[in-house]
């Protein structure tokens, strides 16, 4: 298997050596495949946002170690050498609108390769292709990122991150606060990302149906530690399991567990709509023959 990442028994202390040090990563090992669109849940506090900032460096392991692209990070690892790494991980953080700063949204996109010494020029043409993969109109360019919609802008954030062509894409609730279509609109770009670009995404979420519909590999967090890994079928296989790790299902199997609840012989829980409407099918076509 060709892997991106690896964590290898990684643990993560913040305010180490203090008497208020707390684990929020313990003796995590990981390996994400090259590639592969992974998701990674878990209730709010179980580890997901440290394991993921360990991945493009905003924070090292306190023990243990992360291969990410083939650069090895410790706690020793110094920053010098960061910021060219850094180019290849792009992050973004939920609502990364919040961090749109420029007066035009082409300045706004092109801030990021810059920053890492590309020329205008370059820069300039990488902000346009950028705005070209996200769905933003070149008649955007000269306005002003805060005069466009709440999903423009969340578009306008994401370019940044990918006018720095990074391979690995990190995504940390990239949906909160938007409507159902900004919401799909900005899930089917990062599938897009993955199928047409080859490129690495991790999901950081709390939609379980993000989870069932776009990723082949799924990771469960709870108290710093990785539970379970699997696919979204095996994951969602328990739903008394999943209820424990104070997850919800996804809202397919949520209706189907309650049909079963009442009495309805649904077998195996459907996880996507598509599942559900073959399985009601199923059903009533069987009430029919049993009627006859």
């Amino acid at each position: 298997m060709d892997k991106a990442i690896s964590f290898e028994q990684v643990t993560h202390t913040y305010q180490a050596n203090t008497p208020y040090a707390q684990n929020a990563l313990a003796d995590v090992s990981l390996v994400i495949p090259n590639n592969s669109f992974t998701a990674i849940i878990g209730h709010t506090g179980s580890g997901k946002s440290t394991l993921v900032q360990h991945i493009n460096a905003l924070l090292k392991p306190t023990k243990g170690s992360v291969q990410v692209l083939g650069k090895v990070i410790t706690s020793a690892t110094t920053n010098k050498n960061l910021k060219a790494f850094r180019q290849h991980v792009g992050m973004v953080f939920q609502f990364p609108e919040k961090q749109l700063f420029e007066e035009t949204v082409i300045k706004d996109i092109m801030f990021g390769p810059k920053n890492y010494g590309v020329s205008d020029a370059d820069a300039q043409q990488a902000a346009k292709s950028a705005m070209k993969l996200v769905g933003l109109d070149e008649s955007l360019a000269e306005k002003s990122p805060f005069d466009l919609s709440g999903g423009q802008m969340r578009r306008v954030a994401i370019a940044g991150v990918l006018a720095m062509k990074p391979e690995i894409l990190i995504l940390d609730e990239p949906t909160a606060g938007l409507d159902p279509r900004g919401h799909k609109e900005i899930m089917d770009l990062a599938q897009q990302l993955h199928d047409k670009d080859q490129m690495t995404i991790i999901l950081v979420t709390h939609q379980m149906d993000d989870v069932v519909n776009y990723a082949s590999q799924v990771v469960v967090m709870d108290e710093g530690k990785i539970v379970k890994t699997g696919t979204a079928a095996e994951i969602f296989a328990d739903p008394g399991w999943v209820y424990k790790m104070q997850l919800n299902l996804p809202s397919s199997a949520e209706f189907a567990q309650k049909l079963v609840d009442s009495g309805v012989p649904i077998g195996k829980l459907p996880l996507t709509i598509d599942q559900l409407a073959t399985k009601i099918s199923q059903l009533v076509a069987e009430g029919a023959d049993t009627d006859e």
